[in-house]
């Protein structure tokens, strides 16, 4: 990944709840990223972000434990800028270079979540003003804070399609297999480094540590909740804590039954 770092940005943060998408009001083309790392490093800039994306790469422009100014308030955000021009039919989203492009920013949104532990989950305006984790639009952030009048990415962004990107539903999600009542262990560790993220297999045992009274939310991710209640689940029945379902914790979660109080 090319660095070219930008000329203006804040302090350090360590903490992102926001992972922010912008467009650039600039073509869809290869080189388009390195075009506006230029400009973002140039005195008349008016702001920065963390990274820009093309159909071709990434270029990074601000670390991430570093503030940008893309959309404030910006302190716990991650601002990612696509090039797009904001003008014409929405059906540009579908071409072959936006496409490219889309899948590009998503497997990059979803490696930022990971190091930041952000779920992968669209935020409302609702939820941006309330401080909520999560991926949103620059225009959220606007109507949540008033601070920016922006709209991008635009009315005709392919959200639903950048999500099932970024979460990887366009491959072909983990099942369950359910045998003599008991579901089968998937065949792979559930751990927050890993791409999938999210599926079958995580909501089905969260839901069954939620019913033994772990206090889990059932929302499919497996983040920072999930490996701190596996860890105390794994301590509590003798296996080693590490946080991550393997598979004799997947077959611990239904075996174990809690001691008799005498």
């Amino acid at each position: 990944m090319k660095y070219m770092p930008a000329a203006k940005h804040g302090g350090t943060q360590t903490r992102v709840t926001r992972i922010v998408i912008h467009a650039t009001v600039s073509p869809c083309v290869e080189g388009g990223a390195r075009a506006v790392a230029r400009y973002f490093q140039s005195a008349g800039a008016g702001g920065s972000a963390h990274y820009t994306v093309d159909p071709g790469e990434v270029v990074a422009s601000v670390r991430e434990n570093v503030v940008a100014y893309h959309a404030p308030p910006n302190t716990g955000s991650i601002g990612v800028e696509l090039c797009d021009p904001q003008k014409g039919s929405s059906a540009r989203w579908r071409d072959d270079e936006h496409e490219a492009m889309l899948r590009r920013a998503a497997a990059l949104v979803r490696q930022v979540a990971a190091r930041w532990d952000v779920p992968l989950r669209r935020l409302s305006v609702a939820q941006v003003k309330a401080g909520k984790a999560g991926i949103c639009g620059h225009v959220d952030v606007s109507k949540a804070f008033g601070q920016t009048d922006h709209s991008d990415p635009g009315s005709g962004f392919p959200w639903d399609h950048f999500m099932e990107l970024v979460r990887g539903d366009a491959e072909e999600p983990p099942k369950v297999v359910v045998k003599d009542g008991v579901p089968q262990w998937p065949g792979r560790t559930l751990k927050v480094s890993e791409p999938m993220q999210r599926g079958d297999d995580v909501k089905t045992w969260q839901a069954k540590m939620a019913a033994r009274g772990w206090g889990i939310d059932v929302d499919g991710w497996y983040g920072a909740q999930s490996r701190t209640v596996c860890r105390g689940f794994q301590k509590a029945t003798g296996l080693p804590a590490t946080g991550e379902v393997d598979r004799d914790t997947w077959a611990m979660t239904w075996s174990w039954r809690p001691p008799e109080k005498s």
